[in-house]
């Protein structure tokens, strides 16, 4: 068989050809990313920093932006057969071969291992990844000396990095090492070194379960598709899951890989979205932003492949019609069409659902409660006793865990009522180091009293230990949901304090006299001692009225002192 790229054969972009004039998701999305490339071309043009910068700096993202752009310019090439969008992709990636070889390694800011354009290897991952697909895209139209220049100056480099020089973090089973066997794989593909491809697929001693593709998808997911360090990096996931999935299925279909262990792609997708708020956004569970939604790139790739790879439900032409968007692809072709022609679309819910945690689902999880009135408004209750979003096996830059045993998140009308802090971090700040997690992400932001659950004798769930954390995990007592107008959940957790037994149990009912239904929460704490017990919560809105005496402070002071 003749050369094809990697996620578009040629035929399907003639047929996504036929979108550009339509008012459709796809036509839109087509339309708009034909004016973001036109306006990076014109205003940026071939820029290739050979500088180190900070950290999310300028050289970071101009590194970025050219991977998202050629990324983009290679579908468009594919689709309108405007040579405008080749000749960049070639310039740009010439441009990369010419000076890769001479640059030298960033410096890390951390315990991440550093790259030769970014300051950690994960966004090295990136890079590579999605120029190879643009590489993949204008391969039928280069020279010999062009191929041979990009492959062994820039590719075969970054390949030897990721599984030589930083051969000890290619195998890891985690989101970064997701990425990293992604990126091989991909790469591998695009310039025909199968080799390569399996090391991303079987793990560096191609044993299929110490490292590589399956193994992740073996290991990184509970059997519920959560994912341990919670829904913000699990979106992040999505991403080298689906495009690394799509790049096998068209080049090794005997895989069945969107078939393998149960359809685990399925699954994972569908845990992180039933997670999301009624509003779209994800709830921010450990170090999380609480910006990131459904509308991430990873999430609706993996809304627009699953319509097509797995079941074509209203759940899901629900989630693209809230998104505003699909995947540019013949996925994302095929859920536009269902959206402009479905006669009725309501608001996405994927009803009140338990997720398990941990390998076996034996590591506790989160559940979620929905109420959905009359008026179409949402109500979503959270209740987390998963395990500790961490392993301190790995680097310190990933540990990422909250000590939030029991912590509980309220939605209704339209906002989060009882929120998660999320993180503290700049997030692409030059003056910051271009984005650091601040001190107030230890000294505040992961500790018990940031969430809404009790905090015992002033202190912080399992003495702040990450290592004892990751020993502990809650318990499901209870979860109900068959009866719409009663529906409740229960967990138990145990000695994140020494000697204390805390019980949450959280109902929704639905009650006549009421115009929203009532969120019940009842709180046992058990212990031989006397404790100081106190339970915040973290309200989005301003205190009216209450039904006990209190005070207000003439003067405000540090927390803590």
């Amino acid at each position: 068989m003749s050369y094809q790229p990697l996620l578009l054969s040629f035929d399907e972009a003639a047929v996504l050809a036929e979108e550009l004039e339509k008012d459709s998701l796809l036509g839109r999305g087509l339309r708009r990313d034909m004016a973001k490339v036109k306006t990076y071309m014109d205003s940026v043009g071939v820029e290739v920093p050979t500088k180190q910068g900070e950290a999310g700096g300028y050289e970071h993202n101009r590194h970025k932006q050219n991977y998202i752009i050629m990324d983009i310019a290679a579908r468009l090439f594919l689709i309108t057969k405007n040579d405008m969008y080749r000749d960049y992709i070639v310039t740009i990636l010439t441009e990369y071969a010419h000076v890769y070889p001479e640059l030298e390694d960033n410096t890390s800011r951390d315990s991440n291992p550093p790259g030769k354009l970014f300051h950690q290897t994960l966004n090295e991952n990136m890079w590579m990844l999605y120029a190879s697909c643009a590489y993949s895209c204008v391969y039928h139209t280069l020279t010999d000396d062009e191929r041979t220049l990009i492959t062994e100056n820039l590719f075969k480099p970054m390949i030897h990095m990721f599984v030589v020089t930083y051969g000890k973090d290619f195998d890891i089973v985690h989101n970064h090492g997701l990425w990293a066997v992604a990126a091989v794989g991909i790469c591998g593909y695009a310039i025909g070194d199968q080799e390569s491809v399996d090391k991303a697929l079987y793990g560096l001693k191609l044993d299929r379960t110490s490292g590589g593709f399956l193994a992740q998808l073996d290991n990184l997911f509970s059997p519920d598709g959560y994912y341990m360090e919670e829904p913000y990096y699990h979106r992040f996931s999505l991403r080298p899951i689906f495009l690394f999935a799509e790049a096998i299925e068209r080049r090794q279909p005997e895989l069945k890989i969107y078939e393998y262990n149960n359809s685990v792609i399925k699954t994972t997708s569908y845990a992180v979205m039933a997670t999301a708020f009624p509003d779209g956004s994800l709830p921010a569970l450990n170090d999380s932003s609480k910006t990131i939604s459904i509308n991430d790139e990873g999430v609706i790739i993996a809304t627009s492949v699953c319509f097509q790879r797995y079941e074509q439900n209203d759940t899901l032409i629900s989630m693209a019609n809230h998104q505003q968007d699909v995947w540019i692809h013949t996925s994302g072709a095929a859920l536009s069409t269902a959206v402009s022609t479905a006669k009725e679309i309501k608001p996405f819910s994927w009803g009140s659902i338990f997720l398990s945690d941990g390998p076996k689902g034996e590591k506790g999880g989160v559940s979620i409660l929905r109420h959905r009135d009359s008026e179409e408004d949402d109500t979503m209750v959270l209740l987390w006793f998963g395990q500790h979003g961490s392993d301190h096996q790995y680097h310190s830059a990933l540990d990422h865990g909250h000590y939030d045993g029991l912590h509980m998140s309220v939605f209704n009308r339209g906002h989060e009522v009882l929120q998660d802090y999320g993180f503290g971090r700049w997030v692409n700040v030059e003056p910051k180091f271009g984005g650091r997690y601040i001190p107030e992400n230890k000294t505040y932001c992961k500790q018990t009293v940031a969430h809404n659950t009790v905090v015992v004798d002033q202190k912080t769930q399992n003495k702040f230990n990450t290592a004892l954390a990751e020993t502990k995990f809650g318990q499901k007592h209870f979860f109900e949901v068959e009866d719409t107008k009663l529906q409740g959940a229960s967990a138990i957790i145990e000695d994140y304090y020494d000697g204390v037994t805390m019980q949450r149990s959280i109902l929704v009912a639905d009650i006549e006299e009421f115009e929203k239904p009532l969120v019940i929460d009842v709180y046992r704490i058990l212990s031989d001692e006397e404790h100081e017990y106190d339970l915040p919560f973290h309200f989005k809105g301003q205190i009216i009225r209450t039904d006990f005496d209190y005070s207000i402070p003439t003067k405000l002071s540090p927390l803590g002192l």
